[in-house]
């Protein structure tokens, strides 16, 4: 059984997710290419970043919460 992804890991890709659901357009973009290029630098980042998405995901509405709450 393959272990657990690194905390810091995934908190990286967390912030890089929160980044591109949260910041203003180009920003957005900008993050979601730096995730994209973050996650496949291993198969530890890919990992990371599919564990951060499970999280995100898990907090449900709470992204569009943020993103009303940041304009």
């Amino acid at each position: 059984m393959a272990s657990a992804p690194d905390e810091k890991l995934i908190e990286r890709a967390l912030a890089l997710i929160v980044e591109s659901e949260s910041a203003p357009h180009d920003a957005a973009v900008a993050a979601r290419l730096a995730l994209a290029r973050w996650r496949s630098r291993s198969t530890e980042h890919a990992a990371a970043a599919q564990e951060a998405r499970r999280r995100w995901d898990a907090l449900g509405g709470i992204a569009a919460e943020w993103r009303d709450f940041r304009k």
